[in-house]
């Protein structure tokens, strides 16, 4: 017995003096320097590019919104440099020579680097540095603008990387300067046709600046149109729903969706620049892609052109058409001069928008029309919106743009709510005006809450996959929640 005890009492002994010295060796031990957890394999690099006056070179994510440094994940056999090198390309359109690695950040290497050739900036309305590169392979895709960023408070409450935003005092000391030159606009990239088209909007820009009454008139428009846009998409959907139908919703739907994905691919693949990126007095807005077309007046004519159309078929809605026409016109009008006053797009882009949106609602008021000569369940069935998810799901993955996989996954809770409709049919539609208005507030409401909460949540995170997961997840619910949740519970509240 005694034996055991000594032996038990000399073990503990040896594992005491054992974390004693890790202890010492891990107190003593200096850490690497400007490495967090650099034990991890490299699977990214980014790169960091300064200016003279110590200016970071950075981006704006698309998806997130926030700031971050030029860089992405190793593909293949390439090594980091050259990944930093393509990576910092694809983003900014910046050829770079990449030097000596300053820094490891969990899985990736941080490259000092400096542009091979000097590139122009301009300095926007609010005093930032907005570096001249629409041509880079991913802008208006993944990101939405580069810039010259210094380091401060501003900076990091915006900064994507929390591991990045408290390490630059002593990562930029590292960096050689590069080559930047002030440039005060950048006309001459333009052919002749946008080139007048820009000199024009700027003639305009200036004699609505010298006058104080045409100038508050046009933040009226301006504020008017701004307003307009992201309820245009909120609440048609639910207004359709109450006053036209679940069919209608569904017929509308599908002809938003085929405009809004043919005019997001338009304006990917054409690369014309808006004005306000050739010349910084219409300042910098939040707009994705390039100019060609203008997306908001293409849906706001398609769908003031279908409601219009599909009046003059319904007995009791005729006596409206006038009125309908008017808002239309209207509301055409105060988008178009929005887009124009901010510098979003040119002239001709607007016509254009009208033409497809004119377009669209024909073939939609057709489309419909063939459906219900033909007893044909053609864009309301569930199989057509299985395969406009798929194909739009495969679109926006290949063309790299967001928007686009949200439209998919409306496409995929409309697919969700026809399945289970199937199943469990509730096609409630009120009939009475005051009825249908409560029941428009009510949907207008929920969708609201639904925008809401996508907001609040997407707001804390900033990871691009999540925050792709939470937008398309809200795109599900609002779909869901027009063609099943809310036939089911609003009924019981409104007594229909």
């Amino acid at each position: 017995m005694r034996i055991i005890k000594d032996t038990f009492t000399v073990k503990m002994l040896k594992l005491l003096i054992g974390l004693g010295v890790m202890f010492s060796a891990f107190v003593g031990a200096e850490p690497a320097k400007n490495s967090i957890n650099s034990t991890l394999p490299i699977e990214a690099a980014d790169c960091l590019v300064v200016d003279k006056d110590k200016h970071i070179l950075m981006i704006e994510e698309a998806i997130s919104g926030k700031f971050s440094i030029p860089g992405g994940s190793i593909i293949g056999d390439e090594s980091p440099e050259v990944a930093a090198k393509r990576e910092t390309f694809e983003e900014t359109g910046l050829v770079v020579n990449v030097g000596k690695q300053i820094a490891r950040t969990y899985n990736s290497a941080l490259y000092a680097c400096e542009l091979a050739t000097p590139a122009r900036f301009y300095m926007d309305q609010n005093g930032q540095r907005i570096v001249m590169v629409w041509t880079a392979p991913h802008f208006g895709k993944e990101v939405t603008r580069v810039l010259l960023k210094p380091d401060n408070k501003a900076m990091r409450s915006n900064y994507r990387f929390p591991e990045h935003k408290w390490q630059f005092p002593n990562w930029v000391p590292e960096v050689t300067p590069s080559a930047f030159v002030f440039s005060p606009g950048e006309i001459g990239t333009l052919i002749p046709f946008y080139e007048s088209q820009l000199i024009m909007l700027q003639e305009w820009h200036n004699t609505i600046s010298s006058n104080g009454l045409t100038l508050f008139l046009s933040k009226i428009v301006i504020l008017i149109g701004c307003v307009f846009s992201p309820l245009f998409f909120l609440l048609t959907l639910p207004l359709i729903r109450s006053y036209h139908g679940h069919r209608a919703l569904l017929i509308y739907g599908a002809g938003m969706l085929t405009m809004a994905t043919f005019t997001l691919i338009l304006s990917t693949v054409i690369v014309v620049p808006r004005p306000y990126f050739i010349d910084p007095v219409f300042g910098v807005h939040n707009t994705l892609g390039y100019t060609l077309p203008s997306t908001m007046v293409t849906l706001t004519t398609m769908l003031f052109g279908w409601v219009w159309m599909t009046s003059k078929t319904a007995e009791k809605q005729r006596k409206y058409r006038w009125l309908i026409a008017v808002c239309g016109v209207v509301s055409i009008l105060f988008v178009s001069l929005k887009v124009l006053l901010l510098g979003e797009h040119y002239p001709t882009d607007v016509l254009v928008g009208i033409a497809l949106g004119v377009a669209g609602s024909f073939g939609l008021h057709h489309v419909r029309k063939w459906r219900f000569t033909d007893r044909r369940y053609v864009l309301i069935s569930a199989r057509f919106w299985i395969a406009a998810f798929a194909v739009t799901a495969v679109i926006g993955g290949a063309i790299h743009k967001p928007h686009i996989i949200y439209l998919s996954a409306i496409c995929l809770g409309v697919y969700s709510a026809l399945m289970w409709l199937k199943f469990f049919p509730v096609y409630v539609s009120p009939i009475k005006r005051h009825v249908q208005l409560t029941f428009f507030s009510l949907l207008s409401m929920g969708v609201l809450a639904i925008v809401g909460v996508d907001h609040w949540l997407t707001a804390r995170y900033a990871v691009n996959t999540v925050i792709v997961a939470v937008h398309c997840g809200a795109s599900w619910s609002i779909a869901v929640w027009l063609l099943v949740v809310a036939p089911r519970v609003l009924p019981n509240v409104l007594k229909i």
